[in-house]
């Protein structure tokens, strides 16, 4: 990853290179995984932000900024891949708080585990993605819609010891897959996402990420999600919103082939 310099002018709006997602943080196997992808363009307001996903986010790829006094946007060429927008410090504390062990129980119990699918290879939630953070998430025993995971930093997503802000929100993410949804197998992807980290992460630090769905649409979810440590204290937290695909079958077709 790349960061930007911030512009210092506070109006216009205009692009300069800036941002760059790894061909590793794919979730679809040929776009950048969202999560990683929000967490990557955060850093254009100092970490805590709103992040709009316009269109999937491209995999190495250079990208412009463009900036007004409210937002920056993040643009491949003349097309803008996602915006995001200022957000002050926030912590949402989660409805359940299980334990590591509880945390391991409900990623053993991932119900797309073995099944091939649009997802099957994300750098967060793959449950045979070598290099990833297998941060895939199951149901927690005893609480209806509500998925947990281990979030295990690994050396290769972190920087002198931290685990890097990207990969935060990639934990972030995928835990907030509306639960509903992950067990009746449809395939939906991430629209929309505000993350606020409290505090560093250090690597092998364990952690148990949580997520739980707010409300459901006709084809949008809206979710919140946490990291928590061994204590229960909140360490990061997010709300997001997921779309579903509208092509279901093709979905799994296209993951199944991949």
């Amino acid at each position: 990853m790349t960061t930007t310099t911030v512009p210092n002018k506070s109006t216009g709006v205009a692009t300069q290179p800036g941002l760059a997602l790894d061909i590793t943080m794919n979730g679809p196997r040929k776009a950048a995984n969202g999560g990683f992808a929000a967490g990557t363009f955060a850093v254009l307001t100092g970490g805590t932000a709103k992040v709009t996903l316009r269109r999937p986010v491209p995999l190495a790829t250079r990208f412009g900024v463009g900036w007004t006094p409210d937002w920056y946007a993040v643009m491949d060429g003349l097309e803008t891949v996602a915006t995001v927008e200022r957000s002050g410090p926030f912590v949402v504390e989660p409805p359940a708080r299980p334990t590591y062990a509880q945390a391991e129980e409900a990623r053993r119990n991932h119900p797309f585990r073995g099944v091939r699918h649009t997802l099957s290879d994300c750098v967060v939630c793959g449950p045979e993605r070598v290099g990833g953070l297998r941060v895939t998430p199951g149901p927690l025993a005893g609480h209806p819609g509500i998925l947990a995971a281990p979030y295990d930093p690994p050396s290769w997503f972190s920087v002198d010891g931290l685990a890097t802000p990207a990969s935060v929100w990639g934990a972030l993410d995928c835990v907030s897959y509306p639960a509903h949804l992950l067990d009746e197998g449809r395939i939906a992807l991430l629209g929309s996402i505000a993350a606020h980290r409290r505090r560093e992460i250090a690597v092998g630090e364990p952690l148990i990420a949580v997520g739980w769905t707010l409300g459901s649409g006709h084809r949008s979810h809206k979710t919140s999600s946490a990291l928590l440590d061994e204590d229960g204290a909140v360490v990061a937290s997010a709300h997001a919103v997921w779309v579903e695909v509208k092509h279901q079958r093709l979905a799994r077709i296209a993951g199944r082939w991949g």
